[in-house]
């Protein structure tokens, strides 16, 4: 029986054994696992380089190649990082940099290119402007014909001529010194040789017939000191003349003739004409008598004859405030004519030139002054003239200093009339030494000679508003004009 009994021990043993085997396997088995497991995080750490977003974390084991593995992924991710970011830096810096190069191309073309193509338009643009004026005038040309201007000119010389008359200066009994105005230069043959030295002949002169009666304008300075006058007609009488009256500070003359069939000329407004207006001047240049000169309007108001024969005796007297220049051709012989427009019209007196002879400025009295006084000398045989009572200078940097005002424009009151017994209007009416006259009623003020002429051509006792800068401050007073003595 004790054979027939299991062997417990050796059931045991065999226990043992295949337990033994069973750890053995499974201890294979498990480093199998990890070697496959070290092989999977090797290709994860060698082909799964760029997601650099995971987090790495190290493995809390001891196990040394999963520490290498981790080190070796941060140092792959860290390198990526680098891979990455460098391209990245260095294409901004490219951009940036060609950025700024566009900008400076840009500024190079602003200071290069614009100018000169702003330049070009601008000529371009100036070259056609010109271009269609100049083809525009063209056609113009073309439809009006030039002989415009000419025919114009005749029939200015046509209306004007009947009026225009030529006026020589006759001694008696004896020949005087010839007058400043007269002598006729050698090149030419003087008007005056073919009467011979004896024949008391001393100068010429111009002058137009205003009226039917036989009045004559002309200048005073050609009839001044002169005894006897013969005056020639356009339709070839010669007719003795007398001195009616003068004005010098306008420096106007009447004469007169006794003759039938007179044409006078007609007056104009000086006013209105314009600066540039064509204008033309008749009369005797040397004793060429007829002689029509064409020219323009040059300027207005002119208060300076500085260069001018006349200047020393006529610069400060309220006549020469107001002179027209031109530039037609006026010579001696000249003066006392008429400057007409192109109705025909007179609008001036010739006077004066700048020099001995003509050099294309010429002046001339404004013919509403002229009539003014042609009218009040026939009439009252005198010119009534407003007065002020004052002597006047023109305003100086000095005075616009004192008054604090910029662009100060007028005349300064530097005295009053120096007779006692005559009354002085500005001073009754509270105005004072260093007084700045800027406006007389509508009319400012430029100077000291256009203030003369403005109280001059004012009616005897009316009232005018006179405004003032005194210390700084303007005010404005009631001067009644009186009557220059």
């Amino acid at each position: 029986m004790m054979r027939d009994e299991p062997n417990f021990v050796e059931l045991a043993a065999d226990v043992d054994s295949l337990e033994s085997e069973i750890g053995h396997v499974k201890t294979k088995i498990a480093s199998e696992a990890v070697r496959e497991e070290k092989s999977l995080q090797r290709t994860s750490c060698s082909s799964q380089p760029r997601q650099i977003a995971e987090e790495v974390v190290l493995p809390e084991t001891g196990d040394s190649e999963s520490q290498l593995c981790a080190q070796s992924r941060t140092r792959a991710i860290s390198h990526l990082a680098a891979a990455h970011s460098g391209p990245q830096s260095s294409q901004l810096f490219l951009s940036t940099a060609l950025s700024l190069g566009i900008v400076l191309v840009l500024m190079i073309s602003v200071r290069v290119v614009v100018p000169p193509l702003v330049e070009s338009i601008r000529y371009s643009w100036s070259r056609g402007q010109l271009r269609a004026e100049y083809e525009m005038s063209g056609q113009r040309l073309n439809n009006v014909s030039l002989k415009s201007l000419t025919e114009v000119s005749k029939l200015v010389s046509q209306r004007t001529g009947p009026s225009v008359v030529h006026i020589n200066l006759k001694a008696e009994p004896e020949p005087l010194a010839t007058k400043e105005l007269s002598p006729a230069p050698k090149s030419l043959t003087s008007p005056f040789d073919q009467f011979g030295p004896g024949n008391g002949l001393l100068g010429q002169g111009s002058g137009f017939i205003i009226d039917t009666q036989g009045h004559i304008v002309t200048n005073h300075h050609v009839v001044d000191g002169v005894g006897k006058f013969e005056v020639s007609l356009s339709d070839g009488r010669v007719v003795e003349a007398k001195l009616v009256q003068f004005d010098s500070l306008t420096d106007l003359a009447i004469l007169k003739i006794d003759a039938d069939g007179l044409m006078p000329i007609t007056w104009g407004n000086s006013d209105e004409l314009e600066v540039g207006s064509p204008v033309w001047a008749v009369g005797s240049p040397y004793g060429l008598d007829q002689s029509v000169t064409f020219g323009i309007l040059s300027g207005k108001h002119r208060i300076n004859l500085k260069g001018t024969r006349y200047d020393s005796r006529l610069l400060g007297s309220p006549a020469y405030g107001d002179l027209m220049q031109s530039d037609v051709a006026v010579n001696p012989g000249n003066s006392g004519g008429p400057l007409v427009n192109a109705l025909g019209e007179i609008i001036g007196v010739n006077t004066a030139i700048v020099g001995e002879h003509y050099r294309g400025i010429s002046f001339s009295i404004p013919s509403n002054v002229a009539r003014e006084v042609a009218e009040n000398l026939i009439r009252d045989g005198h010119v009534s003239r407003g007065f002020l009572g004052v002597g006047l200078r023109d305003v100086t940097e000095e005075d616009i200093a004192a008054a604090g005002i910029k662009n100060l424009r007028g005349a300064v009151v530097a005295r009053f009339h120096d007779d006692p017994q005559i009354v002085s209007p500005a001073k009754a009416a509270g105005i004072l030494p260093g007084d700045i006259i800027v406006k007389i009623d509508a009319h400012k003020i430029n100077s000291s000679g256009e203030l003369m002429v403005l109280v001059g051509r004012a009616a005897i006792d009316s009232i005018v508003k006179i405004e003032i800068v005194r210390a700084g401050k303007a005010m404005v007073l009631d001067v009644k004009i009186g009557r220059r003595p």
